[in-house]
């Protein structure tokens, strides 16, 4: 295969994107590390050659520590690092719910997955490729979503923070839309039924649609092979964005002449400055 000796780190393994990358990296030939709180689906994980499987709950410091010592341990440089966790809740208005479990979710869904990063970043090979995944809000507010929204968008910032100050890390985040996940359970259980939030969930959930797997995976795999000069520090979008088929070409074209472009900026920032009619 000619993927053998890579490495790929899936934070959150046992989640349903986890688990749909874990199969598909191991099929391409790479070794797989994983990392789980439930120990539902591990059997299916462990069938996969070269699959090492390691606890680690992120919203606990020192089982996140234990997973950084323990993949030193493992003496195995990554290729490839995409982190999948992913916590909703608190649905809540900001200053409805309880202060603490909105901080709790916003370390679970940015804070410490920066943290597994930073402990592993060392034990990797050139040229790695960092992933992670971003949710709808960054040009709206999603009413009752702040501290996963807000955390999404933290992490789009991250990446191109970290894009900056590093050359050999192509680092980007991806929205795969709306995915068939266990994600969607939680926020059924945790709204009321006439919300709109509500009703869209399981209006998704009946339709029997979603963004493929095969897509999420597939948009990853270009992204990577695009490199630094055209994902790198970037927000991508696995349905909208034309990453497959003729204007593949065009979109990486586009992309490398623009160094703005999908990322996070304000829109029409000389508007009524210079010659258009402001001051100067």
């Amino acid at each position: 295969m000619k993927n053998k000796g890579k490495v790929v780190v899936l934070i959150s393994i046992t989640s349903d994107i986890g688990m749909a990358l874990a199969e598909r990296y191991s099929r391409d030939g790479y070794t797989i590390v994983g990392t789980y709180r439930s120990a539902r689906s591990l059997d299916q994980l462990r069938a996969l050659p070269d699959c090492h499987l390691f606890f680690c709950d992120m919203s606990d410091k020192e089982s996140i520590s234990k997973f950084i010592n323990d993949y030193a341990a493992l003496g195995l440089k990554w290729d490839v690092f995409i982190s999948c966790p992913c916590n909703p809740l608190p649905i809540k208005a900001f200053f409805e719910g309880d202060f603490d479990e909105w901080s709790d979710s916003v370390h679970v869904n940015v804070i410490e997955q920066l943290r597994v990063l930073h402990g592993i970043h060392s034990h990797r090979n050139k040229s790695a490729h960092v992933v992670f995944f971003a949710g709808g809000g960054a040009n709206n507010a999603v009413v009752n979503f702040s501290a996963y929204t807000a955390s999404k968008i933290m992490l789009i910032k991250m990446c191109e923070f970290i894009d900056a100050e590093n050359d050999d890390l192509n680092v980007f985040i991806v929205g795969p839309g709306w995915t068939r996940t266990k994600t969607h359970d939680l926020i059924l259980a945790n709204t009321d039924k006439s919300d709109e939030k509500h009703r869209k969930t399981e209006d998704f959930l009946k339709s029997g649609k979603g963004t493929s797997m095969d897509d999420v995976y597939g948009c990853i795999k270009w992204l990577c092979e695009q490199g630094k000069g055209v994902a790198s520090g970037r927000n991508f979008s696995v349905v909208n964005d034309k990453w497959k088929g003729e204007l593949s070409k065009v979109l990486a074209e586009e992309l490398r002449s623009d160094v703005n472009m999908y990322k996070l900026r304000r829109c029409r920032n000389d508007f009524l400055q210079g010659e258009k009619g402001g001051s100067k």
